[in-house]
């Protein structure tokens, strides 16, 4: 149900936290409900009460809330506590929450074990909340904060909520009182990571386990292995991993972080197509016909893009590869990949194929490839765990005559409607192409193949979740844009994945992804030391030397409407002036400031791009001081500039020259950044 978040508490009832319904709002706003009639001179000269608390913004946000009046604060004595007969099974949470929380506050919050004090913070699986299920949890916030959960996972999504709440707050330690239940309605909520083309370090992917936390995605997919590398170090097979590639050891680091975070790694080993470094390390492996040899996909022309599974020879080298990497991992999932080998025209215009076909007495060669999956299947649940494969022997008009197993799970791509697969008895994992991939080596404008349409997504889509679909992904490939940055693909996969945070736990969204972008950057990251956004909601331009309102909507207050969409841009007639161009903007109050962001236009245009630029602030609009300078990158990315803290009203952004040369200025939004309270700054008890 689309709409604002509000504060809704419903009649408490067991039931389970899916099919509790959004619209619930009905018993909060009927006892909202007063009499028309004028007040009583009596009643007009009493007090007013104190309204109750709304409900906290957080991402995703709360399921339900009913506010209570004050706050609870987190004080210089208070505590992370657990009932002693739960310590076993709660310390490792209490210890990660305490630890995150001291970093976040700037003094060391203990781990106790016993009864909670006032300002402590009480961690529990015992609640007769049985409905929150295996993620839900029950926050109370009074004179002590208790997070209450029929699971360690439940609880320490509590207090990623907790630390959300209180990194949006300036002082960073107050939460609101009241109560929240809260829970995802949906089980598997992913990011997939293709780190076969790309190499990304551990410390990138334990940064990218921290953020799923902070915003409770759960599933970590990595896609170790495509034509570009490698990426796993084996004992058996040395020289087949990329000079790039994790070793046992960086598994093991990276997996044991993401226990601490409640994230489980689903690992990748692309069979039987992307194989091009296993071929490589063993020509043998190839196919002889160039049309299976080869393939139409980004690497595929180099050939050795497909293992020649009609031969035992290499049946016996998957198996013994599989059998060393398997136990690797602690996912009850393996992804054996399954993708993109070449369609049936490819498939029947290679002699050794088709022969193995006939000979196996097989309808298709493409039953060859389903039967090679049921065997990596039978090897896969031989180690006690659930096989994974991407949907593709039955998309665009391949033809099989026998199917994979049934208990295989399936990363469906090709529909927005994961129902079709779902209804043929398979569990999926719905990850639609159009709506999920972020191929930023493709897209060069919002909504473009591969550069997610986050309005669309976020407002439209009905993330559809018949029975059998246990999940969705947010799939970052990194085709034809391996040589870029880590920040430079983080820039594309930010905001979809926020939404996916926000959709698929299910709670009230904001009335447009505009306001949603609003309250994800106002509380920002995990990080504890990052500055947040002020809110846009209380700025206004104040002055712009140019804008362009007649050819296109270009007026300046878009570079303050959180809407990426849209664009300032200064005037095209007459004859334009050459920068500097200018935009001052008054930030409704004075803030402590420590920087800025700037968003270049996202529409596929480079008109206007800032090159170099000043950016000042100022107390009264008139009086300013030069805080930042320097040259932004020519890309379509978000820039973020930070300065030593100062406390100011307005704020003035100066470009100096455009990055093409041309004499215009645009610029989709302008962020400024509010420093984090400093530490040393909790209140006594």
């Amino acid at each position: 149900m689309r709409g604002r978040t509000r504060t809704v508490w419903p009649a408490l009832a067991v039931r389970r936290p899916r099919r509790t319904p959004f619209a619930v709002a009905a018993l909060a706003v009927g006892a909202l409900i007063l009499p028309l009639a004028a007040p009583s001179p009596a009643m007009a000269a009493a007090p007013r009460a104190k309204a109750a608390n709304p409900a906290p913004a957080v991402v995703p946000s709360l399921q339900e809330w009913r506010g209570g009046r004050g706050d609870w604060r987190l004080t210089r004595d208070s505590r992370v506590v657990v009932p002693r007969a739960q310590a076993d099974e709660l310390t490792a949470t209490a210890e990660t929450f305490a630890t995150d929380l001291s970093a976040l506050s700037g003094r060391t919050v203990p781990v106790a074990e016993g009864v909670p004090r006032r300002g402590d913070v009480l961690l529990t699986t015992r609640t007769a909340d049985r409905a929150l299920g295996s993620e839900g949890y029950r926050l109370t916030s009074a004179s002590a904060l208790t997070i209450e959960a029929p699971t360690a996972t439940g609880v320490f999504y509590g207090t990623q909520t907790v630390q959300q709440i209180l990194k949006a707050d300036p002082d960073r330690s107050r939460v609101p009182r009241g109560t929240a239940r809260d829970w995802p309605r949906t089980g598997q909520r992913a990011q997939m990571l293709d780190v076969g083309r790309k190499f990304f370090p551990v410390s990138y992917l334990k940064s990218q386990i921290r953020l799923m936390a902070w915003q409770k995605l759960n599933t970590f997919h990595l896609h170790l292995t495509d034509w570009r590398g490698f990426r796993i170090r084996t004992e058996k097979f040395p020289g087949l991993a990329a000079e790039e590639a994790y070793s046992a050891a960086d598994l093991r680091e990276l997996q044991d972080y993401a226990r601490r975070y409640h994230v489980e790694i689903i690992p990748e080993v692309d069979l039987p197509g992307h194989a091009t470094p296993i071929t490589a390390y063993d020509p043998s492996l190839r196919f002889s016909c160039e049309s299976m040899d080869k393939a139409q996909w980004p690497g595929g022309e180099l050939g050795g893009w497909t293992l020649d599974i009609t031969k035992e020879h290499t049946r016996d080298f998957v198996r013994e590869l599989l059998d060393e990497i398997i136990p690797m991992f602690d996912s009850e999932y393996f992804h054996v990949g399954g993708d993109e080998i070449g369609y049936d025209p490819a498939k029947y215009a290679c002699p050794e194929l088709v022969a193995y076909q006939k000979e196996r007495g097989f309808a298709y060669p493409g039953d060859v490839f389903v039967d090679f999956l049921n065997t990596l299947n039978r090897q896969v649940r031989g180690h006690g765990k659930t096989t994974e494969a991407w949907e593709w022997w039955n998309v665009y008009g391949q033809k099989s005559s026998i199917s994979p197993d049934k208990n295989i799970v399936f990363d469906t791509w090709v529909s927005d409607d994961p129902s079709a697969l779902a209804e043929q008895g398979y569990r999926v994992v719905a990850t639609p192409e159009q709506r999920l991939y972020v191929s930023p080596g493709f897209g060069r404008k919002l909504g473009d193949y591969g550069y997610v349409d986050v309005r669309a997504v976020y407002e439209d889509y009905a993330f559809p979740a018949p029975d059998n679909v246990t999940g969705y992904k947010v799939a970052r490939w990194s085709d034809k844009a391996e040589e870029q940055s880590p920040e430079w693909f983080d820039f594309f996969a930010r905001r979809p994945l926020q939404v996916l945070a926000e959709r698929t736990w299910g709670g009230p969204r904001s009335a447009t992804v505009w306001e949603f972008f609003a309250r994800a950057d106002a509380i920002g990251g995990p990080a504890p030391g990052e500055p947040t956004a002020l809110p846009k909601s209380a700025m206004r331009v104040t002055s712009v030397d140019s804008e362009e309102t007649g050819q296109e909507p270009g007026a300046a207050t878009r570079a303050l409407d959180d809407n990426p969409y849209t664009h300032w841009h200064t005037a095209y007639s007459p004859a334009p002036d050459a920068p500097p161009h200018e935009i001052t903007v008054d930030t409704g109050a004075r803030h402590r400031l420590a920087g800025f962001r700037y968003l270049p236009r996202q529409d596929g245009g480079t008109n206007g791009r800032v090159g170099d630029y000043e950016f000042s602030v100022s107390d009264d609009g008139r009086t300013w001081r030069t805080v930042a300078r320097g040259a932004f990158a020519d890309d379509q990315t978000e820039k973020q500039v930070s300065f030593a803290p100062t406390t100011a009203r307005h704020v003035r952004l100066r470009a100096l020259s455009a990055t093409n040369g041309g004499p215009f200025t645009s610029m989709a939004e302008l962020t400024v950044l509010r420093a984090p309270a400093g530490h040393g700054e909790l209140a006594a008890p």
